[in-house]
C-alpha cells in the first residue's frame, strides 16, 4: 500500500521519493525540505488527527542535536486516504541494522548511551517520552546519533510523568544490553540476574540501576562518565559507531574525540564556574556499592562450586544406585557403551512426529497485515486494501471475539500458502512487518 504513494507530492511542496520503510500505519519516504534531503513520515489518520498533531507539534519544540528535528507537520489526503505528515531531518541508518551483523564494543556502546541520555533529557523537559525505546529508533545523521522523533508520545498534564519516564529508563538498560550482546533483556529480568555480571564495566551497574525503574538520567550519566559527571552531553562523533558498521566512510577518523582533548582556552577555568558542575553524591554512591559487588561475585562462585560438587556426588553415586536397582533382575543385554549411542537411536523415531507438527491442518494459518483496537477501524482498513489490491482479499479476524481486531489477507490456509501470500503482499507495498501465524487452539 505505502509504495502507491511514491512520486506523489504532499501539499504541493514535499515530493515523495523512494519508500524507505513502513510499519503498521506509518510509512517513511525520501523527500526534500528547502532543497535538502529530508524524510517524510506519513501516518494514516483514523479520526485522531488532533491527537497526532498535538504531540508532533510538541516535538517541534525540542531542539537538541541528539533528537531528529521536525521541520513541518500537517494533514493531507493522498489516494483518498487521510494522512498526518511530518517532514524530518534526513538520517542514513539505524542501530537495528547494525546489531543484526555484530555487537558494539564497550566504547561504542558508551557513545550510544551518552547520546540517548542527552536525547531523553531533552524530550522529558517537554513531557515527551519514547513509549518504546528500541534499536530501530536510534538513528545516525552524519556523525551524530539521534533519537527518532515522529513516534514520541506526549504525556497529558493530568497523568503522572514519573512512571512514563521510568519505562524509558528501563528500556534504555535493555537497549544497552542489546548493544553488547545483540539480545534485548526479557521483561522479567531484574538487577540480580547473574547474566548481567558478564557485561563490561560500567554497564553492569548501569543496566542494574535502570531495571529498578528508579534511576535518574543524571545518575546514569555520572556512572557512564564518572570523571566528567557534569551533564549528559555526548562525544561529538557518536555517529561514527553506525557509519563504520555499515562500511560507510566517516567524516573523521581521529583517534581521540574532541570531547576528550584538552581545550587550551579552558586551562585556567575555575571549576566552580563550570556551567554543569559534577553531580553531588553520585561518586560516593558508586563506592558504597563496591562491597555489594564483591559479595555478589563471592556468592556466584560459591553457587558454581555447589553445582560442581553436587554433580560430582551424583556422578559417583550413580553406579552404586544402578547396581542396587539391578539387584535380583535379569542381566541387561545392552553393553555399557550404549548410553552414548542410545540418545541418537531414540531420536530417530521422533523425527517424523516433529515433522508432522509443522505440517499443520489447513485452516490454521492466517496472514496479518494490521492490528486495531476497534472493529470499525479494522473494517475501514480492509476496505481500503481491497480497493487497491482486490487480489489480497482483506478481511477482519478477531481471535478472541473482541479486541484486538486483525486485518487479515486471504482465507485461513496452510503454513506454506500463508507465507507465500505474505511475501506477495509485501511485494505489493503492504508493511514489511506483515506476518503469518497459526491460530489453531
Amino acid at each position: 500500500m505505502w509504495s502507491d504513494f511514491e512520486s506523489d507530492v504532499v501539499e504541493g511542496r514535499y515530493p515523495l521519493g523512494k519508500l524507505l520503510r513502513s510499519e503498521g500505519r506509518c510509512g517513511w519516504f525520501e523527500t526534500k525540505f528547502n532543497e535538502k534531503p529530508a524524510i517524510a513520515s506519513l501516518i494514516e489518520s483514523l479520526n485522531d488527527e488532533a491527537i497526532l498533531l498535538e504531540r508532533l507539534r510538541a516535538v517541534e519544540k525540542v531542539s537538541d542535536k541528539n533528537v531528529a528535528a521536525i521541520f513541518a507537520t500537517g494533514t493531507t489526503t493522498l489516494h483518498q486516504t487521510p494522512l498526518v505528515y511530518t517532514v524530518m531531518e534526513f538520517t542514513e541508518e539505524n542501530l537495528e541494522d547494525v546489531l543484526r551483523t555484530r555487537t558494539l564494543s564497550a566504547e561504542e556502546t558508551k557513545e550510544v548511551a551518552g547520546a540517548l541520555l542527552n536525547a531523553l533529557k531533552a524530550i522529558h523537559k517537554e513531557r515527551l517520552v519514547c513509549g518504546r525505546l528500541e534499536a530501530a529508533s536510534v538513528l545516525a545523521a552524519g556523525d551524530t546519533i539521534k533519537l527518532r522523533s515522529d513516534y514520541l508520545q506526549l504525556v497529558p498534564q493530568d497523568s503522572p510523568f514519573d512512571s512514563h519516564a521510568a519505562k524509558d529508563m528501563r528500556e534504555l538498560g535493555s537497549l544497552l544490553h542489546q548493544c553488547l550482546t545483540q539480545r534485548p533483556l526479557k521483561r522479567a529480568t531484574d538487577g540480580n540476574d547473574p547474566s548481567l555480571q558478564l557485561l563490561p564495566p560500567p554497564f553492569v551497574q548501569i543496566v542494574r540501576r535502570t531495571l529498578t525503574g528508579q534511576a535518574t538520567l543524571d545518575e546514569i550519566a555520572a556512572i557512564l562518565e564518572p570523571e566528567t559527571a557534569a551533564s549528559v552531553s555526548t562525544p561529538s562523533e557518536p555517529g561514527l559507531v553506525l557509519s563504520q558498521a555499515a562500511n560507510m566512510t566517516p567524516k573523521s577518523t581521529t583517534a581521540d574525540s574532541p570531547v576528550r582533548q584538552s581545550d587550551p582556552s579552558r586551562k585556567n577555568a575555575d571549576p566552580a564556574k563550570e556551567e554543569n558542575p559534577p553531580l553531588p553524591g553520585i561518586a560516593p554512591q558508586t563506592t558504597r556499592r563496591s562491597p555489594l559487588l564483591i559479595v555478589a561475585i563471592v556468592l556466584g562462585l560459591l553457587l558454581i562450586a555447589g553445582f560442581v560438587l553436587r554433580a560430582m556426588l551424583r556422578s559417583s553415586s550413580a553406579p552404586e544406585s544402578q547396581a542396587k536397582s539391578n539387584a535380583g533382575k535379569p542381566a541387561q543385554t545392552a553393553p555399557r557403551q550404549l548410553p552414548t549411542a542410545a540418545p541418537m537411536a531414540a531420536a530417530k523415531p521422533k523425527m517424523p512426529a516433529a515433522t508432522n507438527t509443522v505440517a499443520l491442518p489447513a485452516g490454521d494459518w492466517r496472514v496479518v497485515a494490521f492490528t486495531y483496537n476497534y472493529q470499525d477501524q479494522a473494517e475501514h482498513k480492509a476496505r481500503t486494501i481491497n480497493q487497491r489490491h482486490p487480489d489480497l482479499q482483506a478481511g477482519v479476524f478477531s481471535p478472541k471475539g473482541g479486541a484486538p481486531y486483525l486485518v487479515t489477507l486471504g482465507t485461513a490456509t496452510d503454513r506454506t500458502s500463508a507465507f507465500r501470500l505474505r511475501d506477495k503482499a509485501i511485494q505489493e507495498g503492504l508493511p514489511k512487518d506483515t506476518y503469518a501465524q497459526n491460530y489453531s487452539h
